[in-house]
C-alpha cells in the first residue's frame, strides 16, 4: 500500500502483509515518525480531515491516501 505522508510517497505494504488486515493510522505513524517525534505534540490530517488522537487506531487507510503530520512551531 502506498500513501503520501507530508507529500512523500511511503510504502506500507510490509505492515499490511504482517497483520493481514487493513493498515490504520497508528501503524503508519509508528513507521514514519521517530520515537522522539512520537512523544511530541502533533496534529494529523488524512485526506485533509483532521483526526483526533483517540481515533488513530480506528482510522483505516487506503492506497493513495494523503497524511499530513503537523508539528507546532514555537517562537516569534
Amino acid at each position: 500500500m502506498n500513501v503520501r505522508i507530508n507529500g512523500e510517497v511511503h510504502m506500507l505494504q510490509n505492515i499490511a502483509k504482517s497483520k493481514k488486515s487493513k493498515v490504520n493510522l497508528t501503524d503508519a505513524l509508528e513507521q514514519y515518525l521517530t520515537s522522539k517525534q512520537q512523544t511530541m505534540s502533533f496534529a494529523v490530517a488524512v485526506n485533509s480531515d483532521f483526526i483526533s488522537k483517540g481515533q488513530y487506531s480506528s482510522t483505516l487507510l487506503n492506497d493513495g491516501d494523503s497524511i499530513d503530520v503537523l508539528f507546532p512551531i514555537y517562537g516569534g
